[in-house]
């Protein structure tokens, strides 16, 4: 098959050179990438004489009066401000509708070229479409052999109760027994009003939930952004770290593999059949009531049908189900946190970021400063453990800036502050 021919950026060069040396062939990194072989061989052999270096962009200098500097600052706000709010709208879409704006009107508009030319001095936080190369963490799931050694959490699906409004559940479960351990409903959305639910809705759930409980060893959950972050894992969101710094080791199911969750989807199917259908609410408190008889009957009145349960109910088949593997108490959480903890988590990411126009990059919607010689170049940004920095340097491995993030603080991961 011919790979189309592309330019290659400074990200897909370091790529290239990085999976390579990593043993990935050539011919499988070109068609990976999308590139024409010749293309991926010719910048390896580059490196190879020439290294790292060879692979920077070339600068192109700064206009002297600045892109579209010769259009009026309105048509250069109007530009950035439709791209930023429609991040897949194209150079003619982006045109079309500064044609069709009646403040622009009477005005002279840029071009394709001068817009993209304008747009790209913000990339990558405007234009970047290919995802850079992370390194997470990676949970080693232990074979299970007691209770409270590893739950499952997820949200049942929105669903709407006449007289009442759009709900939603928040389920966990024990995964060795499966049984139900807390169902607490959100509701959502009233007639027109929607009441958006934050991590740290899921942050006092689970503290409900823990201070019946105790804390499980492992906590296994899908990708929902609500908890992870971000769905493709490119930076672990405050909620991980809360629950990292509790020790609790996170372990994060595999893209689009509701089977990974298979225990906990089975209690979103029981708390349909069993609590919303045929049910007639006026107040959440109602809901809630139900919710919790529900999961009482199936822990202790109801047979299980899971195997480790030999057909008794789970608190039958498994007392120690009662007892706390790790006691939690609300009032102790910050002598149970450990930040140590959470640095050392940190410590085993690694991401790549692009430098921007201004020489930026940005983390956890932060931007830094990291280097003007370094406009669109990949850097490398690890977290120190010594200095408890974040550290960004060259694809050399020249350090070029440390710098602190707001977010990575006790305070804030356990919402006694807020930024």
């Amino acid at each position: 098959m011919l790979m189309q021919h592309r330019n290659s950026d400074h990200a897909i060069r370091v790529e290239i050179i990085q999976r390579h040396l990593a043993g990935e062939s050539l011919p499988n990194l070109a068609q990976d990438l999308e590139l024409n072989f010749y293309t991926v061989r010719k910048w390896w052999r580059i490196y190879k004489r020439l290294g790292w270096a060879a692979l920077e962009p070339k600068p192109v200098g700064r206009y002297p009066t600045g892109r579209l500097s010769k259009f009026d600052p309105l048509v250069k706000y109007v530009v950035l401000h439709l791209k930023r709010e429609h991040p897949g709208w194209g150079l003619d879409l982006i045109r079309l509708e500064l044609q069709r704006r009646p403040s622009l009107k009477g005005r002279t508009l840029p071009g394709r070229t001068a817009i993209w030319n304008y747009i790209h001095a913000f990339y990558p936080r405007l234009m970047e479409h290919r995802r850079l190369p992370i390194q997470s963490p990676k949970a080693k799931v232990s074979d299970l052999n007691a209770v409270h050694q590893r739950w499952q959490m997820d949200f049942k699906g929105e669903v709407k109760l006449v007289g009442l409004g759009v709900v939603k559940p928040f389920i966990v479960c024990d995964e060795l027994t499966s049984a139900p351990l807390g169902g607490i409903v959100h509701l959502v959305q009233q007639e027109d009003q929607r009441f958006p639910l934050s991590f740290r809705d899921i942050q006092a759930n689970l503290r409900l939930i823990f201070s019946q409980w105790g804390l499980p060893d492992q906590l296994r959950m899908d990708r929902d952004p609500l908890w992870i972050g971000s769905a493709r894992l490119e930076w672990p969101g405050t909620f991980l770290l809360w629950l990292v710094g509790l020790g609790i080791t996170l372990v994060i199911n595999r893209p689009r593999r509701p089977t990974d969750n298979a225990q906990v989807e089975r209690q979103n199917r029981v708390w349909n059949e069993h609590v919303f259908l045929g049910t007639k609410c006026q107040h959440l408190a109602q809901l809630q009531t139900l919710t919790d008889r529900a999961w009482h009957d199936r822990r202790e009145l109801l047979p299980s049908r899971n195997p480790n349960c030999q057909g008794q109910p789970p608190l039958v088949a498994h007392p120690e189900l009662a007892l706390p593997r790790r006691p939690y108490q609300p009032d102790q959480e910050q002598a149970l946190f450990d930040m140590q903890q959470v640095y050392h988590y940190l410590s085993q990411w690694q991401w790549q970021r692009k430098v921007d126009c201004l020489g930026s990059i940005s983390m956890a919607h932060y931007t830094r400063r990291v280097s003007d010689q370094h406009v669109a170049h990949i850097v490398n940004v690890r977290f120190d453990l010594v200095t408890h920095a974040f550290v960004a340097s060259a694809v050399d491995g020249t350090e070029l800036r440390r710098f602190t993030l707001p977010v990575i603080s006790a305070d804030y991961i356990l919402g006694v502050s807020d930024l």
